[in-house]
């Protein structure tokens, strides 16, 4: 099974699915974890893929994770469940276990401590439903931000968006 995840910023835009399946399909990808998808909660077939989504019921196109599933591994999907438009999984079955694959966009740190300990409270409660038994896997956007010391510079390049990093 190959998997990833991808932060898409946004699909709401003519033409988007069809670029967003066409780059999938040349890194062969059989899931993929979306998050900011903006777009309402569902499930949508396409011929060789199929979108499973949980996205703001209001119409101002924020959030939303969504699950990309290749065609010849939609067999293997057992359940989809929506917590919020922040968490949803996907139940998988595999030959001799059950894996289920848990999308999240967490909140940003700007956000209030309120509004952050909702979210992983959330999400504990999101896990703490999925069977034991079920090897589970977080997949996603925690929003974390790295700095612009040397060490990082091979993962981020030579930009940073985070310029004033304080430790403690």
């Amino acid at each position: 099974m190959n998997t990833g995840t991808w932060n898409v910023r946004s699909l709401f835009w003519s033409g988007a699915l069809k670029v967003l399946h066409n780059e999938l399909l040349k890194l062969d990808s059989d899931v993929v974890a979306l998050q900011e998808t903006r777009l309402e909660s569902g499930i949508q077939k396409f011929d060789n893929f199929t979108l499973f989504n949980s996205g703001s019921e209001s119409k101002k196109h924020e959030f939303g994770c969504r699950f990309y599933v290749g065609g010849e591994f939609l067999k293997y999907v057992k359940d989809f469940k929506i917590t919020n438009e922040r968490i949803c999984y996907l139940r998988l079955k595999a030959k001799w276990f059950f894996c289920t694959l848990i999308n999240v966009h967490a909140p940003t740190n700007e956000k209030t401590e309120e509004v952050k300990e909702e979210f992983y409270n959330l999400l504990e409660q999101t896990i703490n439903q999925i069977a034991n038994s079920d090897i589970k896997i977080i997949l996603g956007d925690f929003n974390a931000k790295i700095g612009e010391e040397d060490i990082y510079k091979c993962t981020i390049g030579n930009e940073c968006l985070h310029n004033n990093i304080t430790t403690k």
